[in-house]
């Protein structure tokens, strides 16, 4: 990477004005005329786009990488209280626009952020050369995922403020073996109150068709954690059976395998990447 052909990866931090808000994001290139393919990792509502940085280290060798905060998380205002699927691809739209991306993306989103890539996939279809939808369903709600998670609702949904060493977005192998990295994941989200009312409402409202996900003709990708107990493995399995979608299943992790297995989840990613 240092070489005149290789120059070091350079990082551009940017506060996008829009709509009322600031959008943060980070952008990662080999400098000036870099016309790698570039990939988007869009966090979940347990993250930031600091939760990536296991990922963006390894991507970057081969991509150009974007990180960026959805509304009311990380660095990211939501002043407006206006949060929806549509919304954020119009961010994402204009985060790509201010880096100087005009041409089709790879998009990954974990959990939450699978509702924003879905919706921007859907809505720019001529914008996105694949989908990975991480420990999500991205609004592609199976019976069996949308039973499931309503009992995981009823029974307190993702909470945040938990016991020392344990955390709903986290696998019972990760808490039991790895505290400071659990410990870490839990100070992450410290930085910033997420509008996790509004993240449940526009979760559970919104539905997408299998049909019009296949018919986009792009690469698919559903990565799931063996011990997810927001997002079951073997419900995100059959998604993909539908979806006639790669799936890749990361042994002793729960709903965050980027974070708790972050080599196997690299691996499984750059793998579909090509």
């Amino acid at each position: 990477m240092g070489s005149a052909e290789q120059p070091p990866t350079l990082l551009v931090r940017g506060r996008l004005a829009r709509d009322g808000e600031e959008l943060f994001h980070e952008w990662f290139q080999r400098g000036e005329g870099d016309e790698r393919p570039v990939v988007v990792l869009t966090h979940g509502a347990g993250g930031s786009h600091a939760v990536w940085y296991n990922q963006v280290p390894a991507i970057a060798e081969r991509f150009r990488v974007l990180t960026w905060d959805s509304r009311g998380f990380g660095n990211s205002t939501c002043r407006s209280g206006r949060l929806s699927a549509e919304v954020a691809a119009d961010d994402l739209e204009a985060i790509l626009a201010a880096v100087g991306v005009d041409g089709p993306v790879h998009l990954v989103g974990q959990s939450m952020g699978g509702w924003w890539i879905t919706a921007f996939a859907l809505s720019r279809p001529g914008r996105v050369r694949s989908l990975t939808l991480s420990d999500t369903p991205g609004g592609l709600w199976t019976p069996a995922l949308r039973e499931h998670f309503a009992a995981f609702q009823k029974a307190g949904g993702l909470r945040f403020a938990e016991v020392l060493g344990r955390h709903g977005a986290l696998g019972e192998t990760t808490m039991r073996t790895q505290p400071t990295l659990t410990f870490l994941y839990q100070e992450l989200g410290s930085f910033h109150e997420p509008p996790m009312a509004e993240v449940g409402r526009v979760v559970s409202g919104t539905e997408v068709a299998v049909g019009d996900v296949r018919a986009l003709g792009i690469p698919l990708q559903v990565i799931a954690g063996e011990e997810d107990d927001i997002f079951p493995a073997a419900q995100l399995r059959e998604l993909a059976e539908l979806l006639g979608a790669r799936y890749d299943e990361l042994p002793g992790a729960g709903h965050s395998p980027y974070f708790e297995t972050p080599d196997a989840y690299n691996r499984a990613l750059l793998a579909f990447l090509g």
